[in-house]
């Protein structure tokens, strides 16, 4: 048994060996298979429910992620640790494990978006799901605390999340050669926190294994520009502007049970599960210096997103062979609501709806077992779906109460057509203490996009 000192040295020591990047490189196993995490019992579940992280401590773990085009490659390096302390508290710290891989997308990315095109003061930066490439998020820090190991019959985990990026461009100028300047200042700030909070009940060798989470995030960006014109008398400011996402809450949670046994032979796990999320933002708009009492402060926007998923994976297993299927519906909800002072008393209303209901998705995806430290992995996922789309707008113009002009519009249609078939394949590597995962090659028709050895997770453990 370890001191209570040295875990705090090995614990300091892999905070240090994780390296800054941007990454989503820890899910070779289940994107080789195809599936849907939330419905694939993995490793790398502790991200959706912290309660596992108790399942496996005393380990370290670093993924790469390599990304790139035109012959260009780039990598994306993630990782961590976690320890075990007296066999019962668990203490984990992930460093730079990208925000697009916590499900964000699901309600908070379209809330966020609706901020605001084409809007009074211009766009609001912020991330840009679910291209990385364009989030200003770095640094992302994750930290887990948790109760109980693999053997106690009832595990409990909290996990914090933080990702900031800042931004500020200052330019002079003097094109007319006048000797007065012309001079900006653009300032941005994006900060995303979230935390997490699971239950994990049942031991690994149970039949049945039930489990639930709930979590909170919040983002807030605000984008300042400030423009001075200098004359004879000094500066004069131009343009002041303040653009703020005050507050996008999203609030969410889930369940799921694991019936089966895993570690048998031959044997099937059936894992229903379901995820709903809700997010809510408020928007503002300050034009503070220049034109202070302007009809577009009183602008006001607010959105809100609801997001549902419901589905059942499979897995079953005949001795060094086994198979995962996968079927998952999803329903999306986006309201928006605008107001526009139009004169004297009279202000103008718009409430547009957007409810969209995909067709199941399925996956498919086996595992065998070459040699017993070598594992080969295949699997097909199809998001191919329709489904029905509603999409409800209301203009009001005049007094809410008694409006001089209302118009309610209503159009429901099929979702158009859309493909989306991925295949991957990938290998393991189980050797000792030490396992290695890696996603191979991938196909994505319907996207334009084809990877080779985009995803390679190692880990080492310390039991």
């Amino acid at each position: 048994m370890r001191s209570p000192l040295r875990n705090a040295l090995i614990f300091c020591v892999l905070a240090i060996l994780s390296v800054p990047g941007s990454a989503l490189a820890d899910r070779a196993r289940v994107q080789s298979l195809g599936g849907i995490d939330l419905l694939i019992e993995d490793e790398s579940n502790l991200f959706i429910n912290p309660a596992h992280i108790g399942s496996y401590s005393n380990r370290a773990w670093f993924s790469l992620g390599l990304t790139g085009s035109g012959g260009a490659v780039g990598f994306d390096p993630m990782g961590g640790g976690s320890i075990q302390i007296k066999q019962l508290f668990n203490l984990g710290l992930v460093l730079n494990r990208s925000p697009q891989a916590y499900g964000f997308e699901h309600a908070m990315w379209p809330v966020l978006e609706q901020f605001i095109p084409g809007g009074p003061g211009g766009d609001l930066a912020g991330p840009e799901g679910p291209s990385e490439a364009t989030a200003p998020l770095r640094f992302p820090v994750d930290l887990f605390l948790a109760y109980g190991n693999r053997d106690t019959p009832i595990r409990f985990g909290m996990n914090a999340y933080y990702a900031g990026g800042a931004l500020r461009d200052w330019n002079i100028e003097d094109n007319d050669e006048d000797g007065f300047d012309d001079s900006s200042v653009v300032k941005q700030q994006t900060h995303l926190f979230n935390v997490t909070l699971g239950v994990s009940g049942g031991r690994q060798t149970d039949r049945i294994r039930p489990e639930g989470w709930l979590r909170v995030g919040v983002l807030s960006a605000w984008s300042d520009r400030q423009s001075f014109r200098e004359d004879a008398t000094g500066e004069v400011p131009t343009v002041d502007r303040i653009l703020s996402l005050d507050r996008d809450l999203r609030i969410g949670g889930g369940a799921r049970v694991h019936i089966g046994d895993p570690n048998s032979l031959r044997g099937i796990v059936v894992s229903p599960a379901i995820r709903y999320d809700v997010a809510f933002g408020t928007f503002r708009f300050d034009d503070n210096l220049v034109n202070p009492d302007s009809d577009a402060e009183e602008s006001v926007r607010r959105a809100t997103g609801h997001d549902l998923q419901v589905g059942v994976g499979v897995a079953g297993r005949v001795d060094d062979l086994r198979v995962i299927g996968t079927a998952a519906i999803n329903a999306t909800i986006l309201d928006r609501f605008d107001q526009v002072n139009a004169g004297t008393g009279v202000v103008e209303q718009q409430t547009n709806q957007f409810v969209d209901v995909a067709i199941p998705e399925f996956s498919v995806g086996a595992e065998y077992n070459v040699l017993p430290a070598l594992i080969v992995r295949a699997g097909v996922r199809s998001t191919v779906g329709a489904g029905r789309s509603i999409s409800t707008t209301k203009d009001l113009l005049g007094d809410p109460e008694t409006p001089a002009e209302l118009e309610i519009q209503q159009n429901i249609a099929t979702r158009p057509v859309e493909l989306g078939f991925e295949a991957n394949g990938g290998i393991g590597l189980r050797v000792r203490r030490f396992s290695l995962d890696a996603t191979l090659g991938g196909l994505f028709l319907g996207q334009g996009a084809a990877s080779f050895l985009s995803r390679i997770d190692m880990s080492f453990s310390f039991d």
